[in-house]
């Protein structure tokens, strides 16, 4: 997995199931190269499940997915569902969906013509349509599908990676953890596990902080009323934004507002799952920076490497600088002497001195 989180696979397939149902009121579920199974309910990871979806009594279609030639994965639908007459309009429409999904991660997006179970177990097509991660046999006897998968030990970091997608993208909104775990195709419990192995962060602690440094960067970049910027990042009482602001800053807003007034930019970097106890707040920043393209100056201060211009913007003067929050707070050392093991959020902000 690279540094950078990557978008996940699994959102932009329900959103697919989701604009398709819109459109032509036909339910479909998915299944990927890896046997993972995607239905308006979730995700279901169980080989059995999907071995028992595949063998339901019900006829169907599977209209196959490929992406820059490869077999990424088959649309279901029920036969019953589809006019034999409609079937290539339901195609068409299917193609267009997908490719307004998809066209941002693949040159290539193409929907197959539908094939019937039959045909994926007597014309051997599915073995022909198989990649790496899916291996399959066909019994000739009883003409069953015998799926097996290998896992390759990321499963669980690819979960909590979808979450954290979903949490980026919904930020704004309240978040809890039977939500969050809904839209992650995850099971509450399972998440949270996952959040505390991973990060050694409860997760109600990490959307609080996320939150909090939403309404830092709102407070001195704006002139919001702070009871409007509290109900904008998805708190329903001011007074519980207040408690909770104070708790995790040990400032309350308008004390925040007031000490960093007159800031001219902030940078907020999120946890991402590469963070651990090895790697300092700089070594994190300079990431950060460096991918986004933004130039960086730098000096050493008693043999440390330190930050001193971001963007054209320099601490290099008596009037402004840079000053760093972590999970909220301003630290009194040197971000190359802070670690960012269980932290959540990174903040650089150019600030009044």
């Amino acid at each position: 997995m690279n540094f950078t989180s990557q978008e996940t696979h699994y959102i932009r397939i329900k959103r697919i199931l989701s604009l398709f149902f819109q459109l032509t009121k036909t339910h479909l579920s998915f299944i990927d190269s890896t046997l993972h199974l995607v239905t308006s309910d979730g995700l279901f990871l169980d080989s059995k499940k999907v071995d028992t979806f595949f063998y339901k009594k019900s006829p169907s279609l599977f209209f196959p997915l490929i992406t820059n030639d490869q077999f990424n994965g088959m649309f279901i639908a029920s036969k019953n569902n589809i006019p034999v007459s409609a079937t290539s309009l339901h195609q068409e429409a299917l193609q267009n969906i997908s490719t307004s999904v998809l066209d941002a991660y693949y040159q290539k997006i193409a929907i197959l013509s539908p094939l019937t179970k039959e045909d994926l177990e007597k014309g051997g097509q599915l073995l022909n349509l198989l990649t790496s991660g899916f291996s399959a046999r066909i019994d000739p006897d009883v003409h069953k599908f015998k799926p097996s998968i290998d896992l390759d030990g990321n499963e669980g970091i690819n979960n909590i990676d979808i979450a954290l997608s979903y949490i980026e993208q919904n930020i704004d909104q309240k978040l809890t953890l039977v939500n969050v775990s809904k839209n992650s195709y995850l099971s509450p419990a399972y998440l949270s596990r996952l959040f505390k192995e991973y990060f050694k962060i409860n997760f109600s602690n990490y959307i609080r902080t996320r939150k909090i440094a939403l309404a830092q960067k709102q407070l001195i970049s704006t002139d919001e009323p702070i009871d409007k910027i509290s109900k904008s990042i998805g708190f329903a009482r001011a007074n519980y934004f207040n408690k909770v602001f104070k708790e995790t800053t040990n400032l309350t807003p308008l004390q925040f507002r007031k000490r960093y007034n007159g800031a001219k930019k902030v940078y907020t970097i999120p946890r991402e799952l590469e963070w651990n106890e090895n790697l300092s707040v700089y070594a994190v920043s300079h990431h950060f920076f460096q991918k986004q393209g933004v130039i960086l100056k730098e000096q050493s201060i008693n043999g440390y490497p330190c930050i001193m211009s971001i963007d054209g913007l320099s601490s290099l003067n008596n009037a402004n600088g840079w000053i760093y929050l972590i999970d909220g707070v301003q630290p009194q050392i040197l971000p190359s002497k802070t670690y960012v093991k269980d932290k959540s959020v990174i903040q650089w902000i150019y600030v009044n001195i």
